[in-house]
């Protein structure tokens, strides 16, 4: 079998970009796993506890995960004392769902951890190259936005 000459000697930077998010993703994961968070919370996690009371269906758009599946991993979660739903106020048919005081202590921790993971990631960095790293991954998504694949 003849070898072909690789036209781009470099990586990607699609590549180079998805090796650095396996990668964090690694470290995000091990992150969870050592204050005891389940990987299939964290998302859920992250938006209650930047607003809490959000309906299931805003939790399914937010954490790009199908209804069905946030439905499951909701009620694991209600099992383990870490969030409760409740009936809307306003719109008796709709129910939020909200942490618990200890899914608050919680996500409390696994800020902290989390933390601790982006300030690793972004060592050495200074604070206009974290603004242009922004920008540059702001205006990837906005490219990538409406691909039709």
């Amino acid at each position: 079998m003849e070898k072909r000459p690789c036209e781009h000697p470099e990586p990607s930077i699609g590549m180079e970009l998805s090796a650095t998010h396996k990668r964090l993703h690694d470290c995000l994961r091990k992150a969870g796993e050592h204050v005891g968070l389940s990987q299939s919370y964290r998302g859920i996690m992250f938006h209650l506890g930047h607003e809490d009371g959000l309906t299931q269906l805003e939790l399914a758009k937010r954490t790009n995960v199908s209804p069905p599946t946030v439905s499951v991993t909701l009620q694991k979660m209600e099992r383990a004392g870490l969030l409760e739903r409740r009936p809307d106020e306003n719109d008796q048919r709709s129910i939020r769902v909200y942490l618990t005081e200890e899914g608050h202590a919680l996500n409390d921790r696994i800020h902290s951890e989390f933390y601790k993971v982006d300030m690793q990631l972004v060592e050495g960095f200074s604070e206009e190259e974290k603004q242009m790293i922004r920008r540059i991954f702001a205006k990837m998504n906005q490219n990538l936005e409406g691909m039709n694949l």
